[in-house]
């Protein structure tokens, strides 16, 4: 049975790449750099910078609301549903996260009946899975890979059927605002939370990925059935879904791309990027991304094997990606994945210092090691330092891999005393990772705008903890894939104002990157996702060097 029959997709295209890409990305432990930063260990097993509270169980309250403007902050007047207290998206005032943790640690389906594989197709298995990990994202405030690689309706399931699942859970979180836009005039109250997930999954199918209306409408309303809790709704389910099918690609062409980010992101950006940029981001936000890895030499040799092109120095950018560990070379440990805007630090770094080969340098918050390895490979003594021993431990296998050589401790940074001090360090500091969102929509839907505080705690933390590793005439890089205005400039601007012993130093040009006026502020620099070289996008970026007075 073909693809298209199996899965009642019409255009093979569409589904097929994004399927190729969800094959990469079930590959933890390929990939180098960390999908989103602020999944990052917290600082110890007790303390974090973000709480998490009891609250409601249901898999999914608010977030995405059928009511009001789509892409509106959820609870408030401009839509999403208003959760009761204590729901993880409800807009009331007690309302706080679920118990649990926010990256999937728990089976994504322990709100959700156990599901019975052998009354469901393995495409009904790839819906249900794609309506859970939706769920999750948006109401437990789970990361989308962490939800789908623990889910239960994906056991036994092939990579073509996992592909399909994450593909329809992807597209959803991308084009959550139309989704919510066609839906809203076609129901009058929201429906319970995993309802209200089916019919979102659904939508993102027939409007956005061609696929068949019978395929859609007939497997997510026989899962709806299957459910003793969601059955009363399976006749509202078909109704809708069957309006869906007949109006919802002309409703969705009416909203604009850029209602699929959530407000209070989308305003943020607007005041702080413009409407044309912000308009450009919520176009890459819809396109499922290339894939990009980081060679260790010879990049136009690689770019030949692997059918990619060059973007950068030493970025390679792949179309048709599949199983990344079985392309040419990731045996050998000749490249690791690294989106492009993450490869830059490190480069910087080696700018700032006049070249590394033979300094002392640390990376700081390191795991999974993409940037030592290109430290390594730059010729440093490197320190790679991370607080959690699962992520150490992947880190150790990623430089092993690749042949990279440097010495690896696991520690708390406020525990770390170095017994001599560094000619330079890197910090990637644990942030919002909204600047990721191209890769990783989730990001969107489970951070929140009083995510930001405790995050900037940290960030002051672990800024004054990185300088005291600088040695006298020394170099400290801050970077962050966060997009927030408070997670950039104003940590480096209270930094200096508490250390005024490090100064920033001026950057002329950033490897490979022609940016506008305006991105470089002294020692200050801004990449955002339109900035990439071949207009296909690349991680947001805030990346600041300082250097110690002798």
């Amino acid at each position: 049975m073909s693809q298209a029959v199996y899965y009642g997709v019409r255009w093979r295209s569409v589904v097929g790449s994004m399927m190729d890409r969800s094959a990469c990305l079930s590959y933890g432990a390929a990939m180098a750099e960390p999908t989103n930063r602020s999944d990052r260990p917290k600082r110890d097993s007790n303390k974090g910078p973000r709480k998490t509270g009891s609250g409601s169980k249901a898999p999914y309250k608010g977030g995405g609301g059928f009511k009001g403007k789509p892409g509106g902050k959820p609870g408030s007047k401009g839509g999403g549903y208003k959760g009761k207290s204590g729901d993880a998206r409800g807009g009331s005032k007690g309302g706080g996260r679920p118990s649990g943790s926010r990256d999937g640690d728990k089976p994504a389906a322990r709100a959700w009946p156990r599901p019975t594989r052998e009354k469901m197709t393995n495409a009904q298995a790839a819906r249900k899975a794609a309506a859970m990990a939706v769920g999750d994202v948006l109401g437990r405030g789970f990361r989308l890979e962490g939800s789908l690689a623990k889910n239960l309706a994906l056991e036994g399931l092939d990579a073509r059927d996992r592909g399909f699942a994450r593909a329809i859970a992807a597209t959803t979180l991308r084009r959550l605002g139309q989704i919510d836009a066609v839906l809203a005039p076609l129901v009058q109250r929201p429906p319970p939370g995993r309802v209200q997930a089916y019919l979102q999954t659904a939508t993102a199918q027939m409007v956005f990925m061609d696929v068949a209306p019978h395929a859609a409408v007939g497997d997510t309303v026989n899962l709806i059935k299957a459910d003793s809790k969601s059955e009363p709704f399976a006749g509202l389910a078909n109704a809708v879904l069957r309006k869906v099918a007949e109006i919802g690609k002309a409703e969705a062409a009416k909203v604009p791309p850029t209602q699929n980010i959530p407000g209070w992101l989308r305003s943020e950006w607007m005041r702080l990027y413009g409407k044309p940029t912000v308009r450009r981001m919520a176009l890459m936000l819809s396109m499922s991304p290339p894939l990009d890895i980081s060679v260790k030499k010879d990049p136009e040799a690689w770019a030949k094997t692997l059918g990619g092109q060059i973007i950068g120095e030493t970025t390679v950018r792949l179309d048709s990606i599949g199983n990344v560990t079985a392309l040419e070379g990731f045996k050998d440990g000749a490249w690791w994945v690294q989106d492009m805007a993450a490869a830059l630090p490190a480069r910087i770094l080696e700018q700032a210092c006049e070249g590394l080969s033979g300094k002392r340098v640390a990376d700081l918050c390191a795991a999974p090691g993409g940037k030592s390895m290109q430290l390594c490979a730059m010729g440093a003594e490197v320190t790679a330092i991370d607080v959690s021993e699962a992520r150490t431990m992947r880190l150790t296998q990623n430089l092993e891999r690749t042949g990279s050589k440097a010495t690896v401790i696991t520690s708390d940074l406020n525990d770390y005393e170095p017994e001599a001090l560094f000619d330079a360090v890197l910090l990637d500091a644990p942030c919002s990772a909204t600047g990721t969102f191209r890769r990783r929509p989730d990001v969107l839907y489970n951070r929140s705008e009083r995510d930001i505080t405790p995050l900037t705690r940290l960030q002051d933390t672990l800024l004054k903890r990185a300088a005291k590793c600088v040695a006298p005439g020394g170099v400290l890089l801050y970077a962050v894939c966060s997009l927030q205005e408070r997670e950039g400039a104003a940590r480096v601007n209270k930094f200096r104002k508490a250390m005024p012993e490090f100064g920033l130093v001026k950057l002329t040009e950033i490897p490979g990157l022609d940016l506008p006026d305006g991105r470089l502020d002294d020692g200050m620099l801004r990449i955002l996702p339109p900035d990439a070289p071949d207009g296909r996008g690349l991680d947001g970026f805030f990346i600041a060097v300082l250097k110690r007075t002798e």
